[in-house]
């Protein structure tokens, strides 16, 4: 196991009345997913880690840090990104303007700043070329959504919108990245694309990976490591493949 982990959650039912003593350990550099039944703890698991839960006992460890009850912003700068369910890109925002806001520049945001206008305008620059080169990582040289960097939100599909902020989280200089269903809702045809996304980040961005996903399909393809939750607990753990085999998580959660 190497640095990035998320390691010893004690969170106690008479806290949430859901989450009972789960502990769990991400490996650096590798597709690591949670799986289990609606209403079994998953998001607020990742409520608590990218610190959008205060109401809990136990710690969150990331990079050999303490991050227990930090703020979702100060865990942010740290190198933690989220995906969250559902739209994520403002719709009255052009695609351009909704990548430029993932950036960690926060030049042009000082009241100070409106006495430095060249300045803003050479980091504005430097951020819609960083968006561009995000985008043809993503996606390849002289893909469509080169063509369509003026176009408002609320013009793409949800399908390409979730692609965009996956794409988008490539903006700031995260070392884990959260997902949450990243799949959910999503046209069939987008599914390939999703993963080999995820695996890029992972194997040529060197980023790790927590996802939520009950695409079980999608989880054997992409995930490295898996653990399944069920009445609050971390009641299997191991490789992706040996934990959806498992008799009792395919009697218990997949119905088989």
């Amino acid at each position: 196991m190497n640095d990035i982990r998320m390691s010893c959650f004690d969170l106690h039912t008479e806290v949430f009345n859901l989450l009972d003593g789960v502990n769990m350990s991400v490996e650096e550099g590798k597709v690591t997913a949670l799986i289990g039944g609606n209403g079994a703890g998953k998001t607020t698991l990742f409520n608590i880690i990218s610190g959008f839960e205060k109401d809990f006992k136990g710690r969150v460890s990331f990079m050999g840090q303490d991050i227990t009850h930090k703020s979702a912003y100060r865990i942010s700068l740290m190198g933690l990104g989220r995906l969250f369910q559902g739209r994520q890109l403002m719709d009255d925002l052009t695609l351009m303007e909704n990548m430029k806001i993932a950036s960690e520049d926060t030049v042009g945001e000082h009241p100070f700043d409106i006495f430095r206008p060249w300045k803003v305008a050479k980091n504005e620059a430097v951020k819609e070329q960083k968006a561009i080169d995000v985008l043809i990582k993503v996606f390849g040289e002289n893909n469509k959504y080169l063509g369509m960097l003026d176009r408002k939100a609320s013009e793409f599909s949800y399908g390409e919108q979730r692609l965009m902020a996956m794409a988008r989280l490539l903006m700031a200089k995260d070392q884990l990245l959260l997902l949450d269903e990243p799949t959910s809702g999503v046209n069939p045809s987008y599914i390939n694309v999703f993963q080999r996304i995820i695996r890029d980040m992972v194997e040529k961005e060197g980023l790790s990976v927590l996802l939520i996903e009950h695409n079980m399909s999608f989880v054997r393809q992409v995930a490295d490591w898996c653990f399944y939750l069920s009445d609050g607990k971390i009641v299997k753990s191991g490789p992706a493949d040996m934990v959806l085999d498992d008799i009792e998580v395919r009697r218990d959660y997949l119905g088989l």
